[in-house]
């Protein structure tokens, strides 16, 4: 049996393979709860229940009426609710001479509204003694260039987390957040590869300033979030790095 046995989970953001939500999903599955993956992509997510046990939902994040759908579901299929993970995210590079209100909305919708929406929904009928985990950025707390909008609106995010650890104070609830650097996920291969790049060689930078000597794989997020949603994780309002060391020594300035 697994430490989660008898625990009912939501991974949102679990729609791509190879991803961090997928890896989450799988590793809470694994400790034994009964999980409930989300995103947009009805089959991966399909596939990706089959194969852990657990059931599908898809949902937008960006829409709070979709994440109460979610939850609903949830509930009412197993009864119950006690730890959450979202990891959904999108990044689209942009230079600040060339931001727009489109992409200041997209990037905020996805990585600002969606952790509201999520947090608060989630936490409205999660169990007493919860716990909540979201993903931040690196790039929220160490400038870099060319993903502003991005890492501005993961800032608020984290914010948000804060303020949320302190309102929900009557339940009980553990909300953190984890701030990863770059991470080996098939989404930003697939990126760096229609930029015209090549994976090594844009990693390099990222490498050469982690004391640990690589990025971070998505097996690795989750494995912080398996940490941060135990019972023995003491701690609310939180941003925990999970980056190998490289929030010791700063991103490299190559996006713009």
């Amino acid at each position: 049996m697994g430490e989660f046995t008898g625990k009912v989970a939501i991974v949102m953001g679990a729609s791509t393979a190879g991803g961090m939500g997928d890896a989450t999903a799988r590793r809470l599955a694994k400790e034994g709860a009964k999980v409930v993956v989300s995103g947009l992509g009805k089959a991966h997510l399909e596939a990706l229940a089959k194969d852990i046990g657990g059931s599908a939902f898809e949902a937008d994040i960006t829409s709070e009426a979709a994440v109460k759908a979610l939850v609903d579901y949830t509930v009412d299929t197993y009864g119950g609710l006690h730890i959450a993970a979202n990891l959904a995210g999108l990044c689209d590079r942009c230079s600040i001479r060339d931001i727009t209100e489109e992409h200041l909305l997209k990037m905020t919708k996805i990585n600002y509204f969606g952790t509201v929406w999520f947090v608060k929904q989630v936490a409205e009928q999660i169990e007493d003694y919860g716990a909540i985990v979201t993903i931040s950025s690196l790039s929220a707390h160490d400038p870099i260039s060319g993903i502003t909008a991005y890492a501005s609106a993961k800032r608020g995010a984290d914010r948000f987390v804060q303020a949320a650890a302190v309102e929900y104070r009557d339940k009980r609830l553990r909300i953190n957040a984890i701030i990863p650097s770059t991470n080996d996920t098939n989404m930003l291969r697939k990126g760096i590869e229609e930029f015209g790049g090549k994976f090594e060689e844009f990693i390099k930078p990222f490498v050469d300033l982690t004391p640990l000597g690589r990025i971070s794989q998505p097996t690795d997020i989750a494995a912080m979030a398996y940490m941060m949603l135990r019972d023995e994780f003491f701690e609310t309002g939180q941003t925990v790095n999970c980056s190998g060391g490289n929030a010791l020594l700063g991103q490299p300035r190559i996006y713009a």
